[in-house]
């Protein structure tokens, strides 16, 4: 009986301390300050601009709160209808209030955007709690901050204008959609995605939106069109005769790159240039006239086969002639189908020679004689390849320099002097002076008209072998003379 009263007594002891205990660390558990859960809502955007100072920059601005300390905010950018987009910190002051601004130049090469490209952006905005806010997407239209634009729109394509022109922006714009109706189902474009237009009255308002360059390469180059495929935007020149076929030609450029997505830059230029032309119904030049020339006057460019376009203008001419005319014998004569093919191949990554086989199950040089033979053309014989290995060359033995003349060495000689050849000294080269003097004279490059420093050819003594003789020399010297002034001691003490 007491056995069971003592261990009763035990076990309520041992109930006390398990509750002291238990109660501890409740009371330090809930007496430690436990950092607050990570919250966006912990973190207010109170105010926020983006404003257009166009061809300087754009400029951000942001105004956030905190409950604790703001120690970083961002901004995110997707430019037009490019895919990647592209993230840059504010410069703050940390806080729990926060007013800063980013300025994002667009006057360099590097970060250029086009004028009248929508923007999208959003700010992120963290604390040193961890807590996160990202706004919502917002749109700016990088307008041209020199003018007051204005802008008509219709199927996905905006065009910006500014003053008493309307019309003309009409006119562009409806060429547009024309080329567009004409061009996609050539190119197998499905989906119609948005394209900018900004328009511009004259070549001094052109050349203030161009990408920046040198002042004097754009003075010379007048650019009645520039289409920034990937982005989806397009500079043209309203004011000139030819607009319309240049709007529809720079368009298609656009129309181009979508059907042909990441690979655009592999497109050779007589396909891009080619399909350019042909979906321009308003063209300025006669290019059946530049296509009988090349035919009759044996100047006809090897289309296919040329890596770029030609730098003679008269070429130039020709080479979108010809291309505009095998773009449309692709076409009309082998069938739209087959274009839309050779497109899909290109985007999914084959080269043009591949993707031509694939498409037409011809080779491309195959393909090029048969629309020489249909326009009545001679027909393209590429160059024979050569196939030669260069000439070798004997490597040089490589040997070691030694300043004193010893077997299966090389002596340093003195840049001035000439030295001697010892026993075992290999010579580079051995050079008679009365042979240099011939040489240079039978190359030309001493005249006698011809002036210069120590005109004069004199032979000129190694500084080191005169200091070595005046040594030796006054070693030589030192004992007479250390003998003869002993005997004056001797005879002026007598």
């Amino acid at each position: 009986m007491r056995f069971y009263q003592e261990r009763a007594c035990g076990d309520n002891f041992l109930r006390k301390i398990k509750v002291s205990i238990i109660l501890l660390a409740l009371t330090c558990f809930f007496s430690i300050q436990w950092p607050a859960l990570a919250s966006p809502d912990r973190i207010e955007v109170s105010s926020h601009n983006a404003v257009s100072e166009f061809p300087d920059g754009i400029r951000f601005s942001i105004e956030a709160n905190s409950v604790d300390i703001i120690d970083e905010i961002a901004l995110r950018m997707r430019i037009g209808e490019q895919k990647s987009g592209v993230y840059e910190y504010f410069d703050i002051e940390p806080g729990q209030k926060v007013v800063s601004e980013l300025f994002w130049k667009t006057n360099t090469s590097s970060k250029y955007i086009p004028p009248g490209t929508i923007l999208e952006y959003s700010f992120e905005v963290t604390d040193l709690a961890g807590n996160k806010k990202e706004t919502e997407l917002f749109d700016l239209v990088l307008y041209d901050s020199r003018f007051q634009w204005e802008e008509i729109e219709e199927a996905g394509v905006n065009v910006a204008y500014h003053g008493p022109v309307e019309s003309r922006a009409v006119e562009i714009l409806n060429a547009i959609l024309k080329t567009m109706d004409f061009m996609e189902p050539v190119l197998g474009q499905t989906e119609r995605k948005p394209i900018r237009v900004t328009m511009y009255n004259n070549v001094n308002e052109m050349l203030g939106g161009l990408p920046p360059k040198s002042s004097t390469h754009r003075r010379e180059l007048i650019t009645e069109g520039v289409a920034f495929s990937k982005i989806g935007t397009l500079l043209v020149l309203g004011g000139g005769r030819s607009s319309e076929g240049t709007a529809s030609h720079e368009i298609t450029h656009i129309l181009v790159e979508r059907a042909a997505g990441s690979v655009y830059s592999n497109i050779p230029s007589w396909l891009n240039e080619g399909l350019a032309e042909f979906g321009n119904p308003f063209s300025s030049f006669s290019y059946e006239v530049a296509v009988d020339f090349a035919v009759h006057s044996g100047r006809f460019l090897p289309l296919t086969s040329m890596p770029a376009m030609p730098g003679d203008p008269e070429d130039v001419i020709m080479y979108y002639g010809l291309s505009r005319s095998l773009i449309e014998y692709m076409v009309i004569e082998l069938g739209p189908t087959k274009m839309v093919y050779l497109m899909s191949r290109l985007k999914a990554g084959e080269v043009i020679d591949d993707a031509i086989l694939s498409a037409y199950g011809i080779s491309k040089i195959e393909l090029e004689n048969d629309w020489r033979r249909y326009i009545g053309a001679p027909l393209y014989e590429p160059p024979a390849e050569i196939d030669s290995l260069p000439t070798p060359v004997p490597r040089s033995s490589v040997k070691v320099f030694s300043l004193t003349p010893q077997a299966g060495s090389t002596s340093v000689e003195s840049l001035t002097g000439n030295s001697s050849d010892g026993v075992g000294n290999s010579k580079e080269s051995e050079t008679n002076p009365q042979e240099v003097d011939a040489q240079l004279d039978a190359e030309g490059q001493v005249s006698p008209d011809s002036r210069s420093c120590g005109g004069v050819t004199q032979s000129v003594p190694d500084g080191s072998a005169l200091l070595l003789a005046g040594f030796v020399f006054f070693v030589a010297l030192k004992r007479p003379f250390l003998r003869a002034s002993s005997k004056f001691r001797n005879t002026s003490r007598e």
